[in-house]
Formats: C-alpha cells, sequence, structure tokens
C-alpha cells in the first residue's frame, strides 16, 4: 500500500498529543509554581503531615524546591528538598525516553524488577525519618 505524502508526519504527530498534553500541563504547573512565591501565605496549602505533627513528610519543601528550580537556584532547590531534583531529573528522562518511543510509533512500557520500588519507597521513608532527627537539621526543608 502507498502511503500518502504527508501520512507520516501526521501519524507521528497524532502520537505526540498525550506527550504534548502532559508537557503543557507541567509548563502551566511550573509557571504557577515559578509566579507565586511559597514565601508568601495563601498561596499553597500547608503539609497536613506537618500541620498534625509537627513533623517534616519527605514532600515537605517542595513547593519551595520546585520554586527555586524554576528561578534558576539549584543550590536552594537542594536546601529545600533534596530529592525532588533527582526526581525532576528522572521524570525528564523518562518523558524524553516516552516522547522519542511514541515518535517512532513503539510503545513506553517500564517493567522494574521486584526491589527497586520497594528500595525507592524505603529511601523515601527513611529520609523522611532521617529529616526530624537531632543533628540532620540540614535535611529539614
Amino acid at each position: 500500500m502507498l502511503e500518502r505524502p504527508g501520512q507520516p508526519t501526521a501519524g507521528r504527530v497524532a502520537r505526540l498529543r498525550a506527550p504534548a498534553l502532559v508537557a503543557a500541563s507541567a509548563a502551566a504547573g511550573l509557571a504557577y509554581i515559578g509566579s507565586v512565591s511559597p514565601y508568601s501565605a495563601g498561596g499553597y496549602p500547608l503539609c497536613p503531615v506537618y500541620t498534625l505533627t509537627g513533623l517534616y513528610c519527605p514532600g515537605c519543601g517542595t513547593a519551595r524546591c520546585l520554586h527555586s528550580l524554576v528561578t534558576g537556584d539549584v543550590g536552594g532547590a537542594f536546601a529545600r528538598n533534596p530529592l525532588i531534583p533527582i526526581v525532576m531529573v528522572a521524570l525528564a528522562v523518562a518523558f524524553v525516553r516516552w516522547v522519542v518511543l511514541r515518535w517512532r510509533g513503539e510503545r513506553f512500557t517500564w517493567n522494574p524488577p521486584t526491589w527497586l520500588p520497594i528500595t525507592l519507597g524505603a529511601g523515601v521513608l527513611l529520609f523522611g525519618v532521617l529529616r526530624n532527627l537531632p543533628g540532620l537539621e540540614f535535611l529539614a526543608p
């Protein structure tokens, strides 16, 4: 079967709709985070774990971390929550892989070994505990 001119490109564009929607949503969210300071009251909700217990959860400081990343302060981002920049890099790599595979017409599958999600979850929980211990205040947001 002969393909008409422009047909392969149209198929690729159609396959990239979902990644484009994800990219636009992420850009809108990051634009909001970059324009609304987390250091002023009322811009973001309070962490329920911190509000109820006074303890920092693994996600505490995420808004300040993302604000720092968006405004170009990488050191400040790591100071607010060192997990988030690492997660952002991993998400960016996964996103690029997804786009390339969609462009080629292939499916993105992630089938990690069983130990990987368990290890990542345990690491996040350990980080949540460590950032609340005396002497490790540098891990607090």
